[in-house]
Formats: C-alpha cells, sequence, structure tokens
C-alpha cells in the first residue's frame, strides 16, 4: 500500500498522470466540439446533439465489458487497447462528413471510452493499493482536470484560426 508521497516518487504514478492528461484533453476536445463540428458539416442540431447521447450510451456499455475484460485479461492491456481504439476513432472522425460515419465514432469512442476509464480506475488499485486510493486519485484527477481545460481549448484555438475543424 501506498501513501500519496510514495506515489508521487513512482514512474507509474507520473506514467498514469500524464496518460489521463493526454486521454483527457481528447476526450474533452471531442465532447465540446463534436456538436458545432457536425452542425458545420450540415447536420441538424437535434441529430448532431444524438451524437453526443451514442457517446453517453457507448460508454455505459464499454464501462460493462471492458471491465470484465480487464478483470479477465489484465489492467494494463485493456487499458492501451481502449485507448488505441480511442484514437483510432478519433483519427476516423478527422474524415468523417456524413451522419452515420459520426455515429459511428460514437460508438466505438463512447465503447472506449468507458473501457479505459474502468480499466485505468482498477489498474490504480492493483497498482497502488486501495488503503490510500482515494488521496492517489484525487492527485492523479488534477490531470483529468487540467486536460479537460486545455483540450477544448486547444480545438476553440484550431477553429478560431482557420475556421474549420481540419
Amino acid at each position: 500500500h501506498f501513501s500519496l508521497l510514495q506515489a508521487f516518487r513512482t514512474r507509474n504514478f507520473w506514467t498514469i498522470w500524464f496518460a489521463w492528461l493526454l486521454f483527457s484533453s481528447c476526450l474533452y476536445m471531442v465532447m465540446t466540439h463534436i456538436v458545432p463540428y457536425a452542425t458545420d458539416i450540415g447536420i441538424s442540431a437535434m441529430k448532431a446533439a444524438t451524437i453526443l447521447s451514442v457517446i453517453g450510451g457507448s460508454s455505459i456499455l464499454g464501462r460493462l465489458l471492458i471491465g470484465r475484460v480487464s478483470d479477465t485479461i489484465g489492467r494494463k492491456k485493456t487499458a492501451i487497447a481502449c485507448a488505441l481504439l480511442t484514437a483510432g476513432a478519433m483519427i476516423w472522425l478527422v474524415g468523417s462528413h456524413e451522419l452515420w460515419m459520426l455515429y459511428l465514432c460514437a460508438v466505438v469512442f463512447g465503447f472506449s471510452y468507458g473501457g479505459v476509464d474502468t480499466s485505468v480506475g482498477a489498474l490504480i488499485g492493483d497498482t497502488f493499493g486501495v488503503h490510500r486510493i482515494g488521496i492517489i486519485i484525487g492527485a492523479l484527477s488534477a490531470s483529468w482536470a487540467l486536460g479537460g481545460a486545455i483540450g477544448p481549448t486547444i480545438g476553440g484555438l484550431v477553429y478560431d484560426s482557420s475556421n474549420n475543424y481540419s
């Protein structure tokens, strides 16, 4: 069982901290800008907003199914696989110019995002123990919050400088 100071001294803590920062930046960039992107390419506001619902619903399914998978094959492998799927969904998003493409992206993005969330949460407990997990997750969550501030800002700056999301 690690204390917070002991966790700070490990490479695992900082690896998770930076991974969460980057993952959160991507997640919140998409969640903030997906509806404006969709409406900019001619999709109705209602259908564009539904994309967020698909992400949310898929993330529930991902949390449940991937949580079980991570219990079976291991948290680290599962988290990496889900993070790669999320990256793939973001690459797909760049070329998505039709509603069905955005819905497919939303399903994969939400499912894999839910999988990352569940498997990394369990991985933290496996890595640092559960005795002081509250304070350790609290410290790691600072990176999640920072990423949530950085990602949408970067997306907005890209849009403002180029007048599109490409």
